[in-house]
């Protein structure tokens, strides 16, 4: 029993590491303190935390905590009730993209109503043309949400994401999630539920590489996250120094540790490994369903906008019903037909196709 609580409470500080690593600074600090910081010279002192043995220690319990979620996440997956469960959530896939396609037109709506570009950071006017990005903002939301002229969308999307990155520079990377849906847009538009399938029928040109759609998705999403943790949590810790001391979070003593620069680091490390997590798609499912908790802890705690953050709901929903293609989860649970090395490029099997039998074509 000492051990399971030792266990529990270590995986209890890693979750409440991951809310504030959830937590984007550029919608709890001042938008000029943002900037400001970001603009200073690179600094690496959150890991002066681990100069201190106490904080080494608590690092190393929430190290062997997750290690012990993981191995509990694995047995399960590969128990009969686990397989059942998976398999359950995967007959939502056909409804995955309509989570994506929802959010995107929202995101790119409020997005233009608050005059902002992705997220309230960025404002429009920075940008040449602002009252022409607006327009071209609110056209995509509409013609996304209708599904009707879908690649052309994505097509005015990208050149507005070019745009922005050679305005805002780097920084955009935080938002390379929109870039993977608006790849996927140009290249396979939409063709269910929308007006281009009633119009237009099915799209033939890029249709064997639309299985991998969720795919270009996930890694961009999980670059995201990634570059986020290194920029901000890693090369620019003040911001996150800010946050907590301004929100009074080390209070929380059952949730975060007293050191400041501990719950910086250990943001950091919480939010890298889940943004590495996706992109490998290890434990994906459980990586993902966690974060959604936790991105939606962030939002009720520190009251921010909820339209920057319909994009990672919509990709979180998609990627937790989608089967698993090009991923590691593939390879220990569902490709067991081969040597590992073959694993990764054959065909991801249909659900309920059972291996060595009879079943429906491969996606």
């Amino acid at each position: 029993m000492k051990l399971l609580r030792y266990l529990g409470g270590s995986v209890l500080l890693f979750l409440g590491l991951a809310q504030i690593a959830s937590a984007h600074e550029a919608y709890v600090v001042p938008r000029d303190y943002f900037w400001q910081q970001l603009a200073t010279p690179f600094s690496a002192h959150a890991l002066d935390a681990l100069r201190n043995p106490n904080n080494v220690r608590i690092t190393l319990e929430v190290v062997i905590g997750v290690l012990a979620l993981l191995a509990a996440n694995y047995f399960f997956r590969e128990s009969a009730w686990g397989r059942r469960f998976h398999q359950a959530i995967e007959r939502l896939a056909p409804y995955g993209p309509l989570f994506v396609r929802a959010a995107i037109a929202a995101a790119f709506f409020y997005s233009a109503l608050s005059w902002s570009f992705l997220g309230p950071e960025l404002v429009l006017q920075q940008m040449p043309w602002p009252a022409v990005m607006r327009g071209v903002l609110f056209l995509c939301s509409g013609l996304i949400a209708l599904g009707f002229l879908t690649e052309f969308a994505g097509l005015l999307a990208l050149v507005l994401f070019t745009i922005g990155f050679f305005v805002f520079g780097l920084y955009l990377m935080t938002y390379l999630n929109y870039l993977g849906e608006i790849i996927v847009l140009l290249l396979f538009g939409m063709r269910k539920w929308s007006l281009d399938g009633l119009l237009f029928g099915p799209r033939k040109l890029f249709s064997t590489w639309e299985q991998y759609g969720t795919s270009i998705v996930r890694v961009f999403y999980g670059l995201a996250l990634s570059y986020a943790a290194v920029n901000v949590k890693f090369l620019h810790p003040d911001l996150t120094v800010r946050v907590v001391t301004d929100w009074h979070l080390t209070q929380f003593h059952w949730l975060f540790p007293s050191d400041p620069l501990l719950v910086v680091l250990g943001a950091g490390l919480s939010e890298l490994a889940i943004g590495l997590f996706i992109i490998f798609g290890f434990e994906m499912r459980l990586t993902v369903a966690i974060s959604l908790f936790y991105i939606t802890l962030s939002l009720l705690y520190f009251r921010e906008l909820v339209w920057p953050h319909l994009m990672l709901y919509g990709i979180s929903l998609n990627l937790i019903v989608q089967p698993e293609v090009f991923t590691v989860d593939h390879l220990l649970f569902k490709e067991r037909r081969a040597g590992w090395w073959k694993r990764p490029w054959l065909p991801h099997r249909r659900v309920g196709q059972v291996d060595g039998g009879s079943g429906p074509a491969a996606v």
